[in-house]
């Protein structure tokens, strides 16, 4: 019996450290924003104890299916009072601070509205809530749970309203608190920032509750994705900065090279240099650069089905928020957190669950 504890403790350990590498903070590389107690609480998932930080990896892992993305990241919000819950095991307890320690969730002070801030979060940067129940009123996407125990997959629900860039984005924020994990500098190497929380229109720490210091411009960003056979095989940003080229083998060496994937016919289909987007005025631009074409397949919304459109060669075409850009049958590139209508078709990504023991969902907690 020790054995078989000792096991189940270091399967349980892998699993959550599976689950968190694919923690964030940084909406461009989120695929969804999510209550991280609620979802550790859906008993209905297994069935066991009545908090086990193990379940946000079922949610990783229909995340992934949902998008075809075995790369994408969980925005996972909580708030202090959840370091000392006792349903979590101690072990558990230690996970989420170092979680909150290292930045990789959004720790907010005790008895804050977690449910509020998540939906805050959505609004500002357009990642799609992932909820048990519908939202009325939320002006973005929503992912809703479905499928039976231990099968849980996620519906997008139609947005009730367009979700835009909110300005205050377009700056960088630090907190003066030079500790904060979250905002205590501002990000390097082009990546995202967590939103500040704005409870009377001025920026405030979510951690802390300090009004934010101004550390000048964000140039605009975004995340696509190239999908091959509805698996995402590639992630990358693009920045108001400098644009991006995607292609077979791209002459820029920071440009997106899609050869590996390609089969004999692709390969011969797919130029070197197909593809460049950029970021101007705030709208994204697709230039067709190739020498064999490439088309928008044009969507007005979530479950729209695509209506394709020529993309003329030379000429930046303007991108609208649910459209891909055609390079051959089964090779696209579109928006990261704006997946194809049709759920993908392709293999399954890695479960982050591989290493879960099925029975350290089920353990009766400690008396």
């Amino acid at each position: 019996m020790l054995m078989q504890n000792v096991r189940v403790r270091f399967e349980t350990s892998r699993a959550l450290d599976a689950i968190e590498r694919r923690l964030t903070v940084d909406p461009l590389a989120a695929g969804g924003v999510i209550d991280l107690v609620d979802a550790a609480r859906s008993v209905d998932l297994d069935g066991g104890r009545p908090a086990a930080l193990l379940r946000l990896g079922q949610y990783i892992d229909a995340l992934s299916r949902r998008l075809g993305d075995g790369n994408t990241a969980l925005y996972a919000i909580t708030e202090r009072g959840a370091m000392s819950d006792t349903d979590f095991t101690s072990n558990e307890r230690m996970v989420l601070r170092r979680w909150s320690d290292d930045g990789l969730i959004e720790m907010l002070p005790p008895g804050a509205r977690v449910n509020a801030r998540v939906r805050e979060v959505a609004h500002l940067t357009g990642v799609p809530v992932i909820s048990r129940s519908p939202l009325p009123g939320h002006p973005g996407p929503v992912y809703l749970t479905t499928g039976a125990p231990g099968n849980l997959e996620l519906t997008l629900a139609p947005a009730t309203g367009a979700t835009r860039t909110h300005p205050v984005l377009q700056r960088y924020w630090r907190c003066p608190a030079s500790d904060c994990p979250v905002l205590g500098r501002p990000p390097s190497g082009g990546a995202g920032q967590a939103p500040p929380a704005l409870p009377s229109g001025a920026p405030i720490c979510p951690r802390h509750g300090d009004r934010l210091i101004d550390s000048g411009p964000r140039p605009p960003a975004m995340m696509l994705a190239v999908r091959i056979n509805s698996q995402v095989r590639a992630r990358f940003p693009v920045t108001a900065v400098r644009p991006v080229v995607v292609g077979r083998a791209p002459d820029d060496q920071q440009g997106v090279t899609i050869g590996n994937w390609l089969d004999d016919e692709s390969s011969r289909r797919v130029s070197r240099n197909h593809l460049r987007f950029e970021l101007r005025d705030g709208m994204l631009l697709v230039t067709d650069v190739s020498t064999n074409g490439a088309a928008i397949l044009a969507r007005t919304g979530p479950t729209a089905p695509p209506r394709e459109m020529d993309l003329n060669r030379g000429e930046p075409k303007a991108l609208g928020e649910w459209d891909e850009v055609e390079i051959y049958p089964e090779i696209t590139v579109g928006r990261a957190d704006r997946p194809p209508a049709d759920a993908p078709t392709g293999s399954a990504p890695a479960s982050v669950m591989a290493d879960a023991p099925t029975i350290a969902l089920r353990l009766p907690p400690p008396r």
